[in-house]
């Protein structure tokens, strides 16, 4: 946090670990663009799973049932993907790495999973939030988050939902890094630490206070008589 470092309570991280989302998916057989249009045609979205070593896989999801666990658990959620190809049904943990849209529609496209090992370390997107009155906000700034999310390396298991920044301390002109953030053990930052999250930005007719230097005294004019001390006469000898 830039200008002023703020107590340790500061800043907080939510360390409740990620909780694991079902998401079934289905083999693809049929690729190309005009298969794939008939898929989303049909309310299913093609995607691929790729990852741990294993070849990439190609699957498809339910378009409704995506968009559900998106709107609830978001982008960044650790899914537990059901492979069902109709004889028998697999596990595998899996984050969304990448989701494609249609610019102008906003409907997904596309996705990609990324497969993960429970017992080997990846790097995963947590959302950040700020929580807190700032003071430079009480004075009239505006907060400006550049931000949403971090990059942090962890076992899955350790990877909290999100992390909390609290920005009451943030005054006029004070930026929270990402290095300010305080990470549940085990979790180590990725994202560059000299990164800005947010920022409190100056009204318009702010001006910077300058505070005045104490036990300075106000310098009193010297006061000149205009009145000339006689001069003494001198002795007639």
């Amino acid at each position: 946090m830039s200008a002023a470092q703020g107590p340790d309570h500061f800043i907080k991280s939510e360390e409740t670990p990620m909780e694991k989302v079902a998401l079934k998916v289905k083999p693809r057989l049929v690729t190309g663009k005009g298969p794939n249009r008939r898929l989303r045609a049909s309310g299913q979205i093609p995607a691929v799973i790729y990852g741990a070593g294993a070849q990439p896989e190609k699957v498809t999801l339910d378009a409704h049932e995506l968009q559900l666990l998106l709107q609830k658990y978001g982008a960044s959620a650790m899914f537990t993907l059901i492979r069902d190809d109709g004889n028998s049904a697999e596990e595998v943990n899996a984050v969304i790495r990448e989701i494609q849209r249609d610019p102008v529609t906003r409907r997904i496209l596309h996705v990609d999973l990324y497969h993960v090992r429970m017992d080997v370390e990846a790097e995963f997107e947590v959302p950040v939030h700020a929580v807190g009155n700032a003071i430079g906000v009480r004075e009239g700034g505006i907060l400006e988050t550049l931000r949403h999310t971090v990059e942090v390396r962890c076992l899955p298991g350790l990877l909290p939902k999100a992390i909390e920044a609290d920005i009451s301390g943030l005054r006029i002109n004070h930026s929270f890094h990402a290095s300010d953030l305080k990470l549940p053990e085990g979790v180590k930052l990725v994202t560059d630490p000299e990164e800005v999250l947010f920022n409190i930005l100056p009204p318009k007719d702010y001006v910077e206070p300058t505070p005045s230097a104490e036990g300075e005294e106000i310098a009193q004019p010297e006061v000149i008589s205009k009145k000339k001390e006689a001069e003494p006469e001198e002795e007639n000898e």
